[in-house]
């Protein structure tokens, strides 16, 4: 009997030591605005954040947001909305093309402006430190005229493949 009782005791803590590490890391909330030239970003302009730290983690971790039509986003990295884990982060922003009705995407209507890993480290406004606690993150993307006529251009081309079907300027 007593061996019995000392079994179902190591058995059961074994299972609770299992529980306590699942490979991921505890993760804070980190929500935000993007706006483009003043404007809240259009829905489905993809944030980005991509660790600055060593990952030591057993499933390396990939947060991001996706804007909602007010250019909201919260950060998922392992959970629907959950966050990102403490640490400092980089910051890129694309958006990309819906192929026709599809789920799947192509190219980037910003032509890969504010995609660039190596061009944003050089800037502090894609720079992020999570820490423990909530988060808010205000980007404010300013494109040039050039890249404003580019972006329309994109914009008309990805809607006309769509047949008026998929607006992509929200209007």
């Amino acid at each position: 009997m007593r061996r019995i009782l000392l079994l179902t005791l190591f058995a059961w803590g074994l299972l609770l030591s299992g529980c306590k590490d699942d490979g991921t890391r505890k993760t804070y909330p980190v929500t935000g605005t993007l706006t483009i030239n003043g404007k809240p970003a259009e829905a489905g302009v993809l944030v980005y954040l991509h660790p600055q730290y060593p990952e030591q983690d057993r499933y390396p971790i990939h947060p991001k947001g996706e804007t909602d039509a007010n250019g909201a986003f919260q950060i998922t990295t392992y959970r629907s909305n959950d966050g990102a884990p403490e640490g400092d982060y980089l910051i890129t922003i694309d958006f990309p093309q819906r192929v026709g009705m599809s789920p799947h995407f192509s190219g980037d209507l910003f032509n890969g402006a504010f995609a660039n890993k190596e061009s944003n480290k050089s800037r502090p406004e894609f720079q992020l430190k999570v820490e423990k606690k909530p988060n808010t993150l205000t980007l404010n993307l300013t494109l040039t005229p050039e890249q404003v006529a580019a972006f329309e251009a994109a914009k008309k081309k990805a809607q006309e493949k769509q047949g008026g079907m998929f607006n992509l300027s929200g209007q």
